[in-house]
């Protein structure tokens, strides 16, 4: 059975967040997937603003003047990676890889 690698511009959602967004890739890894011809993502892409955008407006989070926006706060990579596929010193994403974010949210490919 074949795992399914993410690349860039794999779209992702947190569950907290309003809108989904997309994971950005500055600069490739030097992979490139045959299947969408994007570069491969690896457990380090993960730095707010950089590799992902804000989720629209968020639910726990609440401010006088009503909800703040659903910037991710993310100290952590990727988890549930492949362990077995390294590119550019990091493991690859698959489909199932997610990140937390520590006000409360996850983030998961879609």
């Amino acid at each position: 059975m074949s795992k399914e690698y993410m690349t860039a511009m794999s779209p992702v959602k947190c569950n907290m967040g309003m809108i989904p967004t997309t994971v950005l890739l500055p600069v490739s890894h030097g992979v490139i997937s045959c299947k969408t011809h994007l570069p491969v993502l690896n457990a380090n892409d993960h730095v707010p603003f950089m590799n992902i955008l804000p989720f629209g407006t968020c639910k726990l989070l609440q401010t006088p003047a009503g909800p703040g926006p659903c910037v991710p706060a993310i100290i952590m990579a990727w988890k549930n990676c492949d362990m077995h596929y390294f590119v550019g010193g990091a493991p690859v994403l698959t489909k199932d890889s997610f990140l937390t974010c520590t006000i409360g949210g996850t983030i998961k490919f879609q």
